[in-house]
């Protein structure tokens, strides 16, 4: 008992004689008698020499927080607070409300593009002493619920199902939080089918095939139109209809246009709609078509951002290297720039440097679309068995594991990792549901061909040929055109090429051809430029790569 007296008295003396945190470095006179850039070197080389020294660290993180590199003050803040003491964390309030006010930020940056990790980042700020709002928290929750609602795992969707029904309460109808409630386990069969509905805007659609089946099997025609429309788009994509595994739905079931997708249905599914493209601004051009794709894949960044490292990396790929690692120690959120960044420098042809920055943004915020860009990486540069591994994870997590899968199958194809594309190929025919199903049988067709499996190519083939996709325009015509010019190229083929292009705006094929053809005074080769830079913001990841990677 004595020893602990002593004890508390040791640490009240230390606490009172200031030992518990170091006297802080005049940061301002620093900066005043050295200059900002030897003022950083100075305490870079302090922290280099002794990665233990507290004061050092805690003074770039003030010199970076004024001076606009969050990032880097981040680092600074949480090496302090792991590196603790006896006596606990050696900072000041000052530095711990500093974290607070960035950690707070971050986590506000994450919450706008859905992220999962944000929950994490506004409770550790509001730890801290930051004041995230209520309104913040619920929607990092939802965000946390929704992450779990679209995993592959049953556990990790029951937790998801558990959190959101303690965040449904009372609700106008027809909101999103009214649809919450049949994530309870006493939900109503109506509440199931809303669930479900509303399960499948939001990506998680394992889950809402299981809401809605539920709901299915407790009703009786007739039947609700809206929910009853929702399941037949729930078991098209989860049953293999396609190529006769099993029968489709008993005609009482096939209702509405949804009817239209089954085989054998009195009726065809209308085009898919296009999702409008962001706009050309004025200072957007071929050079600068990478920066443009990057920036439509992550929400928040900017293609100006990204411009001065697509010029650099022209000149010297290093100098790109400096200028993207500045761009970094800037942002807010470092896991979001460092995904940009991989974007950017898969546009570029740099599939090394991809990978670095993609694992960067992997490894500070776990993210579905992070992993995938990582498991495509890994692919571009010829790394099969990795990409393999990041594509179950990346495919358990994204709600449609099928479009993960085919995306980097297609990707080891073009690197000729051909016995991982088969393997990537296989998970996406047994997860396909009817839009992916016949690229998935392409991508699997031409890996096996080009092995020289032609019995399991001619096989696939015949599985091929019983597809009827539903596409987004009649390319028939374009696809007929092309085979002309390559067959006998000629002003004629060219010019009936750039006919048949008119009727379908989005096809790349077309366009990369007709760049290569067409003379550079030829008034239609800017036309095509503009057309492959405005589609190289296309919310299809791969045309919109395609689009860029035409245009280099």
């Amino acid at each position: 008992m004595r020893a602990v007296r002593v004890l508390a008295a040791l640490v009240l003396t230390a606490a009172a004689c200031g030992v518990r945190t170091p006297s802080p470095v005049d940061v301002g006179a620093l900066v005043r008698a050295k200059g900002e850039p030897e003022a950083r070197f100075a305490l870079k080389a302090r922290i280099f020499a002794d990665p233990r020294d507290v004061q050092a660290r805690l003074a770039l993180a003030e010199l970076d927080d004024t001076t606009g590199r969050p990032t880097e003050a981040i680092e600074q803040l949480d090496t302090v607070e792991h590196l603790g003491g006896p006596l606990g964390v050696r900072w000041h309030a000052s530095d711990r409300d500093r974290l607070a006010r960035l950690v707070l930020a971050r986590g506000r940056m994450r919450l706008a593009r859905g992220a999962a990790t944000a929950l994490a980042d506004l409770e550790r700020a509001q730890h801290l002493g930051a004041k995230p709002s209520v309104d913040e928290l619920v929607s990092a929750r939802v965000a946390t619920a929704l992450a779990d609602l679209r995993q592959v795992d049953d556990n990790l969707r029951t937790r998801g199902r558990t959190l959101l029904a303690s965040l449904a309460h009372d609700a106008k109808p027809g909101t999103d939080e009214a649809a919450w409630t049949g994530a309870r386990a006493e939900a109503s069969t109506a509440e199931h089918g809303a669930f479900g509905a509303w399960l499948w805007t939001v990506g998680a659609k394992r889950e809402a095939y299981e809401q809605l089946a539920r709901w299915h099997e407790a009703t009786k025609p007739p039947r609700d139109e809206a929910f009853q429309a929702a399941y037949l788009r729930a078991i098209a994509w989860w049953s293999p209809f396609w190529l006769g595994e099993v029968p489709p739905p008993p005609a009482e079931d096939l209702v509405g246009p949804e009817r239209c997708g089954f085989p054998g249905a009195d009726c065809t599914q209308p085009p898919i709609e296009e999702l409008p493209l962001p706009p050309l601004t004025p200072d957007q051009n071929r050079d600068t078509a990478a920066a443009r794709y990057a920036s439509t894949r992550v929400p928040g960044a900017t293609s100006a951002s990204l411009a001065p490292i697509t010029a650099a990396y022209r000149r010297d790929p290093a100098i790109a290297d400096r200028i993207a690692l500045e761009l970094v120690d800037r942002a807010v959120d470092a896991a979001g720039t460092h995904a940009v960044l991989g974007a950017l420098f898969d546009a570029l042809g740099d599939p090394a440097r991809a990978r670095m920055h993609w694992q960067a943004a992997v490894d500070a915020s776990p993210e579905p679309a992070f992993m995938r860009g990582l498991a495509e990486s890994a692919a571009h540069t010829g790394d099969g068995p990795a990409a393999i591994v990041f594509a179950i994870t990346a495919a358990a997590s994204s709600g449609d594991p099928a479009v993960v899968w085919a995306a980097v199958a297609d990707d080891l194809v073009d690197a000729n990792q051909l016995h991982d594309a088969l393997t990537a190929s296989r998970s996406a025919l047994d997860l396909a549901g009817p839009d992916v199903l016949p690229h998935a049988l392409d991508t699997a067709i031409a890996a096996s061909r080009a092995l020289g499996r032609t019995q399991q190519a001619d096989a696939m083939l015949v599985q091929r040929a019983q597809l009827a996709p539903r596409k987004r325009n009649d390319d028939t015509e374009v696809r007929a055109a092309l085979a002309a010019h390559r067959e006998h190229p000629t002003a004629s083929t060219v010019a009936g090429l750039w006919v048949a292009s008119r009727a379908l705006p989005r096809d790349i094929e077309s366009r990369a051809v007709l760049l290569a053809e067409l003379e550079a005074d030829d008034p239609r080769r800017q036309v095509v430029i503009d057309e492959l830079l405005l589609l190289a913001g296309d919310p299809d990841p791969a045309r919109a790569l395609a689009a860029t990677l035409a245009l280099r």
